[in-house]
C-alpha cells in the first residue's frame, strides 16, 4: 500500500431489488441488515471475523481487534446497539458499507486510537455526506476502528432515516446509492488534510493577518501616500450597488483592491513576512497535493487560501476606501460651503459700502445744495437791507 489512505465505498439495495442470481449482493445486504444473530454491528464492533462473508475476511486479514462501535453521540450502549440493528432490518434505505485504511506508519500517527478515529469522522463525515448529495441531517451512521491488522482501517456503515428525492411519478423515494467516483477521489484528499492538519498552519497564518490588517488600515495612522491610494479606488468604486469584494458590482475593480491590499501588506516588516509564509506554506501545499492527488476538482486548489485571504482583506480595503472618500466628500463639502459663506459676505459687504458711499454722496450733494440756498437767502437779505436804508 503506497497511498496514505484507501477509500472504498459500496452500497447495498434492499433484499427485494436484487434478482435470484445477485445471491452474493443479497447476502451481503442481510448481513448488513443485522437480520443473522452475527451481524455487521457485530463485526464492527468487536473485530471478530467469525461468521463474516468472505470477501470481509480478504481484504482486512483474519485477527482484528476493534475499538468498539460508535456513532456522532460516542461509543454505544448495548441499549443504542439494540435499537441501531432495529432500525437496520426495517429500513428501506440502501446501506452503504465504508472502509478507511490507513498505510501502517500513517495509521499509526494519525489514527491510532478510538479518539482520533471518533474527532475525525464527526467532523469529517457529514460534509463527506453533503457533497455525496445527501442530507447529513437524514443519515444514520456507525463505525469503529479495527486495529489489530498490519494496516489499521475505520469501517463505516450508513442509511437514510427517510426518502427524500423526487421520482417522476412525483412520490418521494431514497437515494440510489451510487456516489460519484470524483466525490469518493476529493474526499480522499479531504481526509488526509484532516488528518495530518495540513492546512492547519495556513489557517493560522490567515488569522494572524487578517487581524494584523485591520490594525494596519487605521486611517488616523495612514501616510499621505497611502490615503492617495484609498482616495484613487474610491473614486472608481460604484455609486450604486453592492461594493463587496466578490460582488459583480466590483469585478472590474478586483485587480486594483488587489494591489491595494498587498501595498497595506507590504509596508508592514512584519506582515509581509508572514504574508511571504503564507504563500510558501500554500506552494508547499500544491506540491504535495499536485503529486498525491492529480484531477483533484479547481475548488479544491490550494490557491482557493489565497484567493480567500485577499478576499477577507479585500473587504476590509474596500471598507477603509470608504470611509476615507466620506470624510474628504464631508470636508469637500464644508469648505464649499465656507468659500460661498465668504463670497456671499464679501458681495454683501460691497454692496453695503457702495450703498454707505452713494448715501455719502447724496448727503454731500444735499449739503452743497442747502449751502447754495443759504447764500442766495443771504445774498437776498443784504439787498432788502440796502433798499430799506436808501429809502431811508
Amino acid at each position: 500500500m503506497t497511498d496514505n489512505i484507501v477509500f472504498i465505498c459500496k452500497y447495498y439495495k434492499p433484499s427485494d431489488k436484487y434478482n435470484a442470481k445477485q445471491e452474493d449482493k443479497i447476502r451481503k445486504r442481510e448481513f448488513l441488515s443485522c437480520n443473522g444473530s452475527y451481524n455487521y454491528v457485530s463485526y464492527v464492533d468487536t473485530g471478530s471475523v467469525t461468521s463474516v462473508p468472505k470477501d470481509y475476511t480478504a481484504y482486512v486479514g483474519n485477527s482484528e481487534k476493534s475499538c468498539g462501535v460508535f456513532s456522532a453521540k460516542g461509543l454505544l450502549s448495548d441499549d443504542e446497539k439494540r435499537g441501531l440493528r432495529e432500525m437496520l432490518r426495517n429500513t428501506q434505505s440502501c446501506i452503504w458499507d465504508c472502509v478507511i485504511s490507513f498505510r501502517e506508519e500513517f495509521g499509526d500517527e494519525y489514527c491510532r486510537d478510538y479518539e482520533q478515529a471518533y474527532n475525525f469522522l464527526k467532523k469529517e463525515l457529514p460534509k463527506f455526506f453533503t457533497r455525496a448529495g445527501l442530507d447529513k441531517d437524514n443519515i444514520v451512521w456507525y463505525a469503529g476502528l479495527h486495529e489489530n491488522t498490519e494496516n489499521k482501517h475505520i469501517h463505516i456503515s450508513f442509511f437514510e432515516k427517510e426518502p427524500q428525492f423526487m421520482k417522476n411519478n412525483k412520490t418521494l423515494s431514497y437515494h440510489s446509492g451510487k456516489i460519484p467516483k470524483d466525490v469518493l477521489i476529493t474526499s480522499k484528499l479531504i481526509f488526509e488534510k484532516a488528518l495530518t492538519n495540513k492546512t492547519a498552519e495556513i489557517v493560522k497564518l490567515r488569522k494572524d493577518l487578517k487581524e494584523e490588517f485591520n490594525g494596519s488600515a487605521n486611517i488616523f495612522e495612514m501616510t499621505r501616500s497611502l490615503k492617495r491610494k484609498f482616495l484613487k479606488l474610491y473614486s472608481q468604486i460604484p455609486k450604486t450597488g453592492r461594493v463587496s469584494y466578490d460582488s459583480e458590482n466590483m469585478e472590474f475593480l478586483k485587480n486594483e483592491v488587489d494591489k491595494l491590499t498587498e501595498s497595506i501588506i507590504y509596508s508592514n516588516k512584519e506582515m509581509k513576512l508572514k504574508y511571504l509564509d503564507y504563500k510558501t506554506q500554500i506552494l508547499n501545499l500544491k506540491i504535495w497535493q499536485n503529486k498525491n492527488y492529480k484531477h483533484i476538482p479547481d475548488k479544491y486548489n490550494p490557491e482557493i487560501y489565497q484567493k480567500d485571504l485577499l478576499r477577507r482583506l479585500g473587504n476590509k480595503t474596500i471598507q477603509t476606501a470608504l470611509e476615507i472618500g466620506k470624510i474628504k466628500d464631508k470636508l469637500d463639502s464644508i469648505t464649499t460651503h465656507t468659500k460661498r459663506v465668504r463670497f456671499f459676505k464679501k458681495r454683501q459687504r460691497k454692496r453695503q459700502l457702495e450703498y454707505l458711499f452713494s448715501c455719502l454722496d447724496y448727503y454731500k450733494q444735499q449739503e452743497q445744495y442747502e449751502m447754495i440756498e443759504f447764500q442766495r437767502f443771504l445774498e437776498k437779505l443784504e439787498a432788502y437791507r440796502e433798499r430799506n436804508e436808501y429809502e431811508m
